[in-house]
C-alpha cells in the first residue's frame, strides 16, 4: 500500500471474541504521509446538536459530561487527563487484557443520513495502545444490538497524536451509542480528546 492510495474495507470484522461484529458499510481508508489511517468522509458536515463535550473540559461526579450510556455500551473506566490535544483535559480509557472495552457516548436518536465521528488519540503509556471507532444500536425496548466498528488504529505512541475519522450511514432512524473501544488485544491505556460528530450535508 501506498501513501495517498485509497483502499475499499468492508465486510465482517474480527474483534477477538465470541461474537464477531459486522459491519453493513463500506468504509474508505485514506492512508496519510504518517502513516496513520482515517476512514470516511473528513469535511462539509453539520455538527449534530444533540452531542457535545467532545473536548473533555466538563466533568461531573469524576465522569466527563454525556460521557456515560445508559448500557452496557460504556464499559471502560475512564479519568481525566491534563495531557490533552486540545484545551486543558483529555479522557484516559483504561484498558484490559480479559475484555474490550469502551469509551461510550449518552444514547442518541439521529434522522436517517450518513455520520462522521473524528477524535484524536494517543497512548497513554509507553505500552502503546490500539483503538477502534463505532456506535451500537438500540431497539425499541432499549436493548443492546450488534457493535460496528471501523478500522482498527493500531500501534499508538506517547509523542503523538493521531487524529481517527470514521464515517457510517444509518438507513432509517435510529438511536445509536457513539463508542471508542480499546481492544483487549492490546488492552493499555490510551487517552482521547477533540471529540466531533457531524452529518454530511
Amino acid at each position: 500500500m501506498k501513501v495517498g492510495q485509497v483502499v475499499e474495507v468492508y465486510g465482517l470484522l474480527n474483534n477477538n471474541t465470541d461474537k464477531p461484529e459486522m459491519s453493513k458499510n463500506n468504509i474508505l481508508i485514506s492512508v496519510t504521509g504518517e502513516g496513520t489511517s482515517t476512514g470516511g468522509e473528513t469535511g462539509g458536515g453539520t455538527a449534530v446538536a444533540a452531542f457535545t463535550n467532545g473536548d473533555f473540559e466538563t466533568w461531573a461526579d469524576a465522569l466527563p459530561t454525556n460521557w456515560k450510556s445508559t448500557s452496557t455500551a460504556s464499559s471502560a473506566t475512564l479519568s481525566q487527563s491534563t495531557d490533552a490535544h486540545g484545551g486543558k483535559y483529555s479522557v484516559l480509557v483504561t484498558g484490559s487484557t480479559s475484555s474490550n472495552k469502551r469509551l461510550g457516548y449518552t444514547e442518541m436518536t439521529l434522522a436517517a443520513g450518513t455520520y462522521t465521528m473524528k477524535f484524536y488519540t494517543k497512548a497513554a503509556t509507553a505500552d502503546g495502545g490500539s483503538v477502534a471507532p463505532g456506535y451500537v444500536p438500540f431497539s425499541s425496548d432499549n436493548k443492546v444490538g450488534s457493535y460496528v466498528y471501523g478500522p482498527y488504529v493500531n500501534n499508538l505512541t506517547t509523542s503523538t497524536w493521531v487524529e481517527v475519522t470514521y464515517s457510517f450511514t444509518l438507513d432509517a432512524e435510529t438511536t445509536i451509542c457513539l463508542v471508542v473501544m480499546n481492544p483487549k488485544t492490546t488492552g493499555k491505556d490510551v487517552l482521547i480528546d477533540d471529540f466531533t460528530f457531524t452529518q454530511s450535508k
